[in-house]
C-alpha cells in the first residue's frame, strides 16, 4: 500500500435488518449502531465549541511521509560524517554508532512497520505498507480549516494498464475537512485474502496481503486498532489514518474480490472520542462489491442513509480507459426542516437522514393493521420486519414516494441536488407515482387486502418491478398495464452502477462540504 498526496453489489439484504433488493446491495454488511468510546481527546464538537475544537490536543499515532521522514533525518549523514573527521578515536567511533542506531530506528530510517516507502506524491516509492510513529501527547496536529483545500495537493498520476493484467488498483483519498482516519471493511471471513498492500511489477508477486496487516484493526492488538480503535471481530476491517490530501493505495488480484465491502471517513478529533471503527452511524458512506477480473463486474453505490456528514465520489477506470463515475457532494438543503447538527455521542457535524431524525420502529412482525407498524418511524427506517413483507415495504415506498415532491425533505434536497446517493434503505427504485404501483386496474388493492402469491418477492411485489407478473388468484396477472416503479437515475446514472471489471483503478475520495461547517460557526 502506498500513501501520497492529493490528487449494486450482489448480497442480498436491504439496509439494516436486510431484507431482499433484486438490486444487489452490500447494504447491511457492517455492523451499524455499534461504537466504541476512546480516551485521549475531546471531539470537535464536543464540550467546546467549532471553533475552539479545531486546533485541541491529541494524542495516538500518525502517518509520516518519506519527504517529512527525509527532512527530519537529512542532518544525520551530515552529522556522521563531519563528527568522524573532527572527532578522532573514541568519541569519533561512538558518534558514528549513533548516527548508524538513528538511522535504524522508526522515523529515522527504515520502516518498523516492515512495509516499504511511504510517498507524498505516490510516484516512484518502492511498494509496501505506511510507516506509524509516536506522536506526543498534547501536540497539536495543523489547525482544520473546514473551508479550505486540503493541505496537500500534488495530483495523482494519470492512470494507465497495470504491468500485471487483471489486476485493479484502489485509491482512497482524504479531501475532506481534517486529518482522519478512512475505515474500509471486509465482512467476509478470507474474503480480502487476495487484496493486497504492495503492486505487482515485473517479476514482483503481490505479496503483502491486507489481512492481518498492520492496518487490520479487526485484530485488537494491531497498530490500526491500538491508533483508530477495534473493527468488528471476523473478517477484516482496514484503518488508513490520512493527512488531509493524502491517499492510500491497495491492490486487488485479477481473481481476487472484495464482496459486501463499505468505506467511511471519521475525523482525527471525533475518532479520539469515539471510534466508529465497527460501522459508519449518522454519515454517508461507499458500498461495493468487487468480482474478479474479466469474470464480473465491479458493483458500488454511495449512502446516505445514516446522513450526510461530508461528500463522496468514486469512480471506475477498466484497462480500456472507459470511465464509471458517481458523484454526491451536495449543495447546501433549502428552508428549515432539515439542520446541521452534531452526530449524537460523537460530535462531527452532520445532516441526519430521516430513520434518524423520526426516533425508533418497535415493529419486530410486520402486522398489517398494528399502530407500532405503520408509524412514520417504521416507514423511515424501514428494518427487516417491513422490508421484508411486499405491503411492509410498499408502505415505506408510499412514504417516500411523498417526500420525494418535496425539496425541503432529506430525500427531496438529494435528489435536487442531483447527489448519487441512497437516501433511505431500498432507494434503487423510485414510485411512478403517489400510489407505487397499488389501487389501479390490474394491480393489488390500495389496503394491501389482496392475496399475494406464494414466494411472492418482497422487493419486485412492493411496487410492481416488473409486468405481467402473478397475482393472488389463479390465472390473475398484476401490473399488465404497466410497471409501478422504476430504477432511480440521476443524471442518467443508476443507484447502483455495475461495470464490467477489467482490471483498472477505482478512486474513492471523501469530500469536504465547506457549508456543513460554516453552519456550526
Amino acid at each position: 500500500m502506498s500513501y501520497g498526496g492529493r490528487g449494486r453489489s450482489p448480497s442480498p439484504g436491504g439496509w439494516p435488518g436486510g431484507g431482499q433488493g433484486s438490486a444487489p446491495s452490500s447494504r447491511g454488511a457492517s455492523p451499524v449502531g455499534s461504537r466504541t468510546p476512546r480516551g485521549g481527546g475531546v471531539g470537535p464538537y464536543g464540550q467546546l465549541t467549532p471553533a475552539e475544537a479545531m486546533g485541541q490536543p491529541f494524542t495516538g499515532q500518525q502517518t509520516v511521509t518519506p519527504r517529512q521522514r527525509n527532512r527530519d533525518r537529512d542532518w544525520i549523514p551530515h552529522m556522521v560524517v563531519s563528527g568522524a573527521i573532527r572527532l578522532g578515536g573514541i568519541a569519533g567511533l561512538v558518534l558514528f554508532c549513533y548516527g548508524l542506531y538513528l538511522l535504524a530506528t522508526p522515523g529515522g530510517g527504515s520502516s518498523s512497520s516492515g512495509g516499504g516507502a511511504v510517498s507524498s506524491d505516490g510516484a516512484g516509492a518502492p511498494e509496501g505498507s505506511a510507516v506509524l510513529v509516536p506522536v506526543t501527547p498534547g501536540l497539536r496536529p495543523p489547525a482544520a480549516d473546514p473551508t479550505g483545500p486540503p493541505m496537500l495537493t500534488t495530483p495523482i498520476p494519470p492512470y494507465s494498464a497495470s504491468a500485471a493484467p487483471g489486476t485493479t488498483e484502489m485509491i482512497i483519498i482524504n479531501n475532506e475537512f481534517s486529518d482522519g482516519v478512512v475505515f474500509c471493511r471486509g465482512p467476509v471471513e478470507g474474503s480480502l485474502n487476495k487484496v493486497y498492500l504492495d503492486q505487482e511489477r515485473g517479476f514482483k508477486a503481490l505479496s503483502k496481503p491486507v489481512v492481518k496487516s498492520e492496518f487490520d484493526c479487526a485484530l485488537p492488538d494491531s497498530p490500526a486498532a491500538k491508533q483508530w480503535g477495534v473493527g468488528v471481530p471476523g473478517g477484516s476491517t482496514l484503518a488508513f489514518g490520512l493527512r488531509r490530501g493524502e491517499r492510500a493505495t491497495v491492490y486487488i488480484a485479477p481473481d481476487g474480490g472484495w464482496p459486501s465491502g463499505a468505506c467511511w471517513y471519521q475525523d482525527a478529533a471525533s475518532n479520539a472520542r469515539v471510534s466508529i471503527a465497527k460501522g459508519p452511524m449518522y454519515m454517508s458512506e461507499v458500498e461495493f462489491t468487487i468480482e474478479a477480473s474479466g469474470k464480473g463486474a465491479v458493483w458500488y453505490d454511495m449512502s446516505s442513509v445514516e446522513g450526510v456528514s461530508g461528500g463522496i465520489t468514486m469512480n471506475y477506470t477498466d484497462d480500456a480507459g472507459n470511465m464509471q463515475t458517481d458523484v454526491a457532494v451536495p449543495a447546501k438543503f433549502q428552508g428549515t426542516t432539515l439542520q446541521v447538527v452534531l452526530a449524537p455521542g460523537i460530535g462531527f457535524p452532520t445532516v441526519l437522514s430521516d430513520k434518524n431524525r423520526l426516533g425508533s420502529c418497535t415493529c419486530n412482525e410486520w402486522d398489517i393493521d398494528s399502530p407500532e407498524c405503520n408509524s412514520d418511524a417504521c416507514f423511515a427506517g424501514c428494518p427487516g420486519s417491513l422490508v421484508d413483507n411486499p405491503c411492509g415495504q410498499h408502505r415505506c415506498r408510499k412514504f417516500y414516494a411523498k417526500l420525494y415532491q418535496d425539496s425541503s425533505s432529506y430525500c427531496g434536497w438529494l435528489y435536487a441536488a442531483k447527489a448519487q446517493t441512497y437516501c433511505w434503505a431500498m432507494d434503487e427504485w423510485q414510485c411512478n407515482d403517489a400510489t407505487c404501483g397499488y389501487g389501479g386496474a390490474g394491480q393489488p388493492e390500495a389496503d394491501c387486502s389482496s392475496k399475494y402469491p406464494k414466494g411472492a418477492a418482497a422487493n419486485s411485489y412492493s411496487c410492481g418491478r416488473g409486468m405481467n407478473m402473478p397475482g393472488g388468484k389463479e390465472s390473475e396477472l398484476w401490473w399488465s398495464s404497466g410497471a409501478g416503479c422504476k430504477d432511480k437515475m440521476v443524471n442518467g446514472v443508476p443507484t447502483n452502477p455495475s461495470p464490467r471489471r477489467s482490471g483498472g483503478r477505482i478512486q474513492i475520495s471523501f469530500e469536504n462540504l465547506p457549508w456543513l461547517h460554516e453552519a456550526l460557526r
